[in-house]
């Protein structure tokens, strides 16, 4: 039988040499941890590196979407193109006065006959003896630049035309302001073939597209946008009245009394400027207007003023 003392040597030493292999593979272990680690580590940056390089790269080769190309470059707008507002303007209207509708003097009821069989004879109750006093309206010689005259007519008419700018004889004729003259009586005016006369630029005057204005604020010739104009029903009859307006006008006029923010729209006929009253018969709505540059959203084709193409 063994003594006890050889058997718990050799148990010592089976168990120092369990610790000590014991120790070598915690060792080996924790050498390999760090590479493992290190090695995911620089797989997980290169793969960052691959993908951000690709992006990168498809981003630079692939070409440009039609969106890209329509982006506005810096500094632009995002927001669509809108037409320049010139300001807020006033409306006032002007036309073509007829003589049948200035000053007409109002006659009195013819008086009762002299030898009327039903009067007393000695003037009472009876109306022999009462005259109508019918003044005869003062009248002047409308005269061309070259002092020719043209018509006589009454002052208050010639007056009229002298504020309106155009006027319509009796006989038919058209007759436009010209200007100060050292005629006889002075304006003078001219006789005209146009059908509403002629505007300060040289161009025909058009009923509801024609305005006047101040040329130090607006440029003769210029096309304007009113959109307070546009939907509204003009008076009168085809083919000058009757349609839907669409906004846009034209400056080719001008007047002695249009001064700043104001634009004077021409409207035919005196008719027609009460039809474009209000409610109250009045217009009220034409005051501070917004008025825009209409150069890229109206158009003239000869002598027609419109709405352009894909316009506003």
């Amino acid at each position: 039988m063994l003594s006890p003392e050889p058997l718990l040597d050799a148990i010592r030493s089976g168990a120092s040499w369990l610790a000590e292999m014991l120790g070598r593979l915690v060792k080996r272990l924790a050498n390999i941890a760090p590479i493992a680690i290190a090695i995911s580590c620089q797989a997980a940056t290169d793969s960052t590196t691959v993908t951000s390089s690709a992006a990168i790269e498809t981003k630079l080769v692939m070409p440009l979407t039609a969106d890209a190309a329509e982006a506005p470059k810096k500094g632009e707008r995002d927001e669509p193109h809108q037409p320049k507002q010139l300001g807020d303007f006033s409306i006032t209207f002007y036309y073509v006065i007829g003589e049948e509708e200035v000053g007409a003097p109002v006659l009195a009821p013819m008086p009762v006959a002299a030898n009327d069989n039903q009067g007393s004879g000695d003037g009472s109750g009876s109306t022999e003896h009462l005259l109508a006093a019918v003044a005869k309206p003062a009248t002047q010689m409308l005269y061309t630049g070259t002092c020719e005259p043209i018509a006589e007519v009454s002052r208050a008419f010639a007056m009229e035309v002298a504020v309106q700018g155009t006027g319509k004889l009796h006989d038919g004729r058209i007759v436009n302001f010209w200007g100060a003259c050292g005629c006889k009586t002075s304006p003078c005016f001219r006789v005209t073939s146009a059908a509403w006369g002629w505007a300060g630029s040289g161009r025909p005057l058009q009923p509801f597209r024609t305005v006047a204005v101040d040329p130090k604020v607006i440029k003769l010739g210029s096309l304007l946008y009113v959109p307070l104009l546009e939907g509204r029903v003009m008076p009168g009859r085809s083919p000058w009245g009757g349609f839907i307006h669409d906004g846009c006008v034209v400056a080719d006029d001008v007047g002695g009394g249009i001064r700043g923010e104001q634009i004077d729209l021409f409207v035919g006929r005196r008719a027609w400027f009460l039809g474009m009253s209000g409610r109250e018969g009045k217009h009220a709505w034409a005051r501070n207007v917004p008025v825009y540059d209409g150069s890229k959203y109206c158009e003239r084709k000869g002598r027609q003023v419109g709405r352009r193409a894909g316009g506003v």
